[in-house]
């Protein structure tokens, strides 16, 4: 007997796709609904030799479909009779009294427990939301960043003076720059690429 949080360690598999198998093994017939003892919930050797013949069926075929329903799916092991007395198990030394047979039995319970998600589920799909809010904010406000690099780049209307003034300053160099290109413009080029040269040259010694 193992308990449900041990399951999914066995198999190598998370929770969520666990419990996929293990619905689809109720589906196909299967009792596969973990038996209570205090707040865990524990699995039978059956059930576990059941979810052990499905992971090699997986293994093997790469799929759940296929794997054969109850009815045609023979049991090794006997059914234990629940006796109406208290009694001890031999396998894990816990005491079943035919009252916990009828809590474990009781529909409303089973549909409680089948309709209630493992407490990491929920923590993975809050993460999840989290990391889309986080995507659709920094998106928002890189898009809203590009938008009005692109217009002051076009209006060059800075609020804040200093830019204003460094851009102007940046516009005359390289008016200036133009202006003398024009009289001589091969001999000016001559000196721009010699500039470069020397530029990359002293970059080369200091490295």
């Amino acid at each position: 007997m193992l308990s449900a949080s041990a399951l999914p360690q066995r198999y190598g598999i998370g929770k969520t796709y666990f419990y996929q198998r293990r619905d689809y093994l109720i589906k196909l017939g299967y009792d596969m609904e973990a038996v209570k003892d205090g707040r865990k919930k524990i699995y039978t050797d059956e059930q576990i030799r059941i979810l052990d013949s499905l992971d090699a069926h997986i293994k093997d075929t790469r799929t759940m479909e296929g794997f054969p329903s109850a009815g045609a799916e023979p049991s090794n092991t006997p059914t234990q009779p629940v006796s109406n007395d208290p009694g001890t198990n031999d396998n894990s030394g816990l005491v079943h009294t035919n009252r916990e047979q009828i809590e474990i039995d009781d529909p409303a319970a089973e549909a409680l427990y089948v309709d209630t998600n493992p407490l990491s589920d929920i923590q993975e799909q809050q993460l999840a939301s989290v990391d889309v809010a986080a995507q659709y904010s920094a998106a928002q406000n890189l898009t809203a960043f590009n938008y009005l690099t692109v217009d002051y780049m076009k209006h060059r209307d800075f609020t804040v003076q200093e830019l204003a003034d460094e851009v102007h300053k940046s516009e005359q160099a390289v008016r200036k720059t133009f202006d003398s290109m024009m009289p001589h413009p091969a001999s000016a080029t001559k000196k721009i690429m010699a500039r470069l040269q020397r530029r990359r040259s002293s970059q080369r010694v200091t490295v």
